[in-house]
């Protein structure tokens, strides 16, 4: 119960604060072990009770006709957008815990948690320039995103757009299955420059490590891979020149990027 009740403050504070570079390193902390550690240690050995807590499904059967024909959807104004509520979730965490329905429980602090790992993800987006070179960034575009519980991914991007077809697409990566790929394919021996390979090089961005590339059909594309295990890539189409490019992808600082990751 204690080991539970410390998570449940771990996760208050650090929701009920702002986000500077420290706490983002103490919710680092809170993935990595509070997840992993207190919450395991308080479920592995307790059978889930409660069964049925959750409603049921609707059978998809009903989202068709008897005839067995789909209705055609006509009208309808999508879901609205609701802000996480972490405190709720821990609430529930805990009343669930103190009812013995551990399962139900383990789920609300993961929820918790998921739902701060997205709040990290939309203040870095707003931390973003809103125009970069004379392009404006495209609001409805804007995208936060996670993989799912168990924080194996967290993704922000921005997208760009100007004249003569000029677009910039921004993404940055943290802990990502898919973006981490990226720091290994730059730091090992899986990357080696050569001269006949002139569509790609290695680079100093910002004192990082970097590879940009160039084709025909997509454009330049910067590879930033920093911290532990975060990358920042840029993709630029119908920009003139590597140095137009560049001054573009000088417009995001990567030690802000950082700070506000934890990294």
């Amino acid at each position: 119960m204690k080991s539970i009740k410390y998570l449940f403050l771990l996760v208050s504070f650090v929701f009920s604060t702002s986000i500077s570079y420290s706490q983002g390193r103490l919710i680092r902390k809170i993935k990595e072990k509070a997840e992993d550690k207190a919450i395991e240690e308080i479920f592995k050995d307790k059978k889930t009770k409660g069964k049925g807590q959750y409603p049921d499904y609707q059978d998809a059967e009903s989202d068709y006709d008897r005839s067995g024909s789909a209705r055609q959807q006509r009208k309808g104004g999508g879901l609205s957008k609701t802000a996480p509520d972490v405190l709720q979730n821990i609430a529930d965490a805990e009343s669930a815990f103190k009812d013995s329905r551990y399962s139900e429980s383990k789920s609300y602090v993961r929820q918790a948690l998921w739902d701060i790992e997205l709040e990290i993800g939309r203040k870095l987006l707003n931390s973003l320039p809103e125009s970069v070179e004379g392009l404006k960034f495209i609001k409805e575009d804007d995208r936060v995103t996670s993989s799912g519980i168990g924080f194996v991914g967290l993704l922000i991007e921005r997208v760009y757009q100007g004249k003569d077809d000029m677009e910039l697409n921004c993404t940055i990566g943290n802990d990502s299955a898919i973006l981490g790929l990226a720091g290994t394919y730059m730091m090992g021996d899986l990357y080696k420059s050569s001269s006949d390979e002139t569509n790609q090089k290695t680079i100093r961005f910002q004192d990082h490590r970097a590879k940009i590339e160039y084709n025909d059909s997509e454009g330049y594309k910067l590879n930033v891979p920093f911290g532990q295990s975060s990358v920042f890539v840029l993709q630029g189409v119908n920009f003139d020149s590597e140095e137009h490019f560049m001054r573009a992808a000088d417009n995001f600082d990567i030690e802000t990027i950082k700070k506000e990751l934890g990294e």
